[in-house]
């Protein structure tokens, strides 16, 4: 679920807007809805929210300075979370190159394009979610992300926890050959590029965290299919 923040003066257009995306996604709700810039501070500082709907012209300072404030105080949650609404383009121009801005809308524009846009953010949010929830149990298994094996096993996993209800039992056939269009290489080198990278894992893991990871009583190497589907198991149930 993620939270949203609106920073907009125009009550109107806010409840239009908090009307009508509420009713398309499920996945957000609302946090709060600022009114001023010092309104907007105040919630952003406290990293209470995951999105923020934001208009560049407000009532007491202009809305560029909120990006600003956010850059200047390293305010790493927020990258590319914040979907500019606003009729300002000259003042959007100005701080267009900021990563912390995931799009932009000018205004006049209709409520079916602001929906759209905060989908797409709720879903890069959740991807972006899972796929560091993904990488934290590969680094507690020592896996080195500097093998490229490891980089293919992190969005095989990712291909599994989006895919379930199409996979069948063979990750050659449904999900390799994703992995391996989007690297232009071939299944069998993605394949081959994760066993290189898991069996030097084996040799920089303990051998007591394998055994507490996998629940084993006694030191058996799991299968790469076992590795993947503890992780997977574990990414969906915490």
């Amino acid at each position: 679920m993620q939270k949203v923040l609106i920073v907009e003066d125009n009550i109107i257009q806010s409840k239009q807007i908090i009307n009508y995306i509420f009713k398309h996604n499920e996945d957000i709700r609302l946090y709060h809805i600022a009114y001023t810039y010092n309104e907007a501070i105040n919630i952003i500082k406290k990293q209470a929210v995951d999105i923020i709907l934001l208009d560049l012209k407000l009532p007491d300072i202009s809305g560029t300075e909120i990006i600003k404030f956010i850059q200047e105080n390293n305010i790493t949650k927020y990258m590319n979370s914040i979907l500019i609404i606003s009729a300002e383009r000259e003042l959007f121009f100005k701080i267009s190159n900021s990563p912390y801005i995931f799009s932009y809308i000018p205004k006049p524009c209709k409520l079916e394009e602001i929906q759209k846009n905060v989908d797409l953010l709720v879903q890069a949010k959740t991807d972006n979610y899972i796929l560091n929830k993904i990488n934290n149990e590969l680094t507690s298994l020592h896996y080195n992300f500097s093998y490229n094996g490891t980089r293919y096993l992190a969005e095989t996993i990712f291909e599994l926890y989006k895919q379930q209800k199409e996979f069948k039992d063979n990750l050659e056939r449904d999900i390799y050959p994703i992995i391996a269009r989007r690297h232009n290489k071939t299944v069998n080198t993605i394949h081959g590029n994760i066993k290189h990278a898991t069996k030097y894992m084996y040799l920089d893991c303990q051998e007591s965290i394998i055994n507490q990871y996998f629940n084993y009583t006694y030191y058996t190497k799991p299968k790469l299919k076992e590795i993947i589907f503890t992780i997977l198991n574990k990414i969906q149930n915490n």
